[in-house]
């Protein structure tokens, strides 16, 4: 019987022959795609960081969708290399069937990670099932780049395929909570304040009262479009609630960027500029979308979606920030 995967257990990626067994024709396992960018991990080895039970739906918007036999590790997220240089750096979903458990004595010392991009420690053997794995999610990854799209190619990756790796969770199934602190993503304390936080926005809501955190709309109906010029490693605060809320719509937008409730957590905080995004895969049509060296979106390091008002979805992806919601740190 396969081994489940709990939060903190050791594992090493399979070889490019073992995962090359698991996939179809289109590179999918259940659905969900091995990417190109999943191959400099082959053989290394990582702590779990989150059991992937489920994920919030970001294509349609239809609530929230369980994920079965699936995990994160701990710092591999997506370089986007194969996929048009996508700077979104999404964490990597990895099939149970694709990983294999660490015996306690052969565990690394330290956390061997590849960082936001994506650049891996070490190199799996170029043999032969290597060339053919590579080949096949190569290929996989950009389906099509001629009928009806003008010319633009479209990719197929996890975050574009993810309402194909995971069926509808109903909203009253109250079970996936169980699961978040028996898997160890979650304690139970942290499981019960967002309950019922969330209970106290939905019946503010229903009364017409605030919800907490307060989202307001801005005063604008045009909005800045601050240019900071930032870059990696720029160190920058996170400017205050109010602060923001000055630079919003009354959709609370930016430049068309909404500020959400996930991101309060960080105002005033101080960080690292990680990616100077410009270039993001369209989750619905799976084409490139390019944004104007002016307003580019900003990822920041360790500023994360939390998923406290996602039903803790264990996503972690990064948030999106508009140059206007921050300020330099000399």
């Amino acid at each position: 019987m396969a081994k489940t995967f709990m939060v903190g257990d050791w594992v090493e990626v399979k070889s490019a022959a073992e995962i090359l067994a698991t996939l179809d024709e289109r590179g999918t396992l259940e659905a969900m795609p091995f990417m190109p960018e999943m191959l400099p991990f082959l053989g290394k080895r990582f702590q779990i960081s989150k059991r992937a039970t489920k994920t919030c739906d970001t294509i349609d918007k239809e609530g929230f969708r369980r994920v079965s036999k699936t995990v994160m590790l701990e710092g591999a997220r997506c370089n986007g290399m194969g996929h048009g240089g996508c700077q979104a750096g999404c964490m990597i979903f990895w099939k149970e069937q694709w990983l294999k458990p660490v015996p306690d004595h052969r565990r690394p010392s330290t956390l061997i990670t590849i960082n936001s991009q994506g650049n891996g420690r070490g190199n799996a053997p170029k043999d032969a099932a290597y060339e053919q794995l590579e080949k096949k999610v190569r290929t996989a990854a950009r389906v099509d780049d001629k009928s009806g799209t003008n010319g633009e190619p479209v990719y197929m990756c996890l975050i574009t395929e993810m309402k194909k790796a995971s069926r509808p969770m109903a909203w009253w199934d109250l079970r996936h909570y169980i699961s978040d602190v028996t898997s160890g993503n979650r304690q139970a304390k942290e499981i019960v304040k967002g309950v019922l936080l969330n209970l106290f926005s939905w019946a503010q809501d229903k009364r017409g009262g605030s919800c907490y955190p307060p989202m307001e709309g801005g005063p604008l109906k045009k909005t800045p479009n601050d240019d900071l010029k930032l870059q990696p490693g720029d160190l920058v605060k996170v400017k205050s609630y109010e602060e923001i809320m000055n630079t919003l719509d009354a959709n609370c937008r930016t430049r068309g960027l909404r500020f959400d409730v996930g991101m309060f957590r960080y105002c005033g905080g101080e960080f690292r500029v990680a990616v100077r995004a410009q270039r993001l895969i369209d989750q619905r049509t799976g084409k490139m979308l390019y944004m104007a060296d002016q307003s580019p979106c900003i990822l920041l390091d360790g500023a994360t979606c939390h998923g406290d008002f996602m039903k803790f979805c264990p996503r972690s992806e990064y948030v999106f920030w508009r140059e206007a919601w921050l300020q330099r740190v000399p």
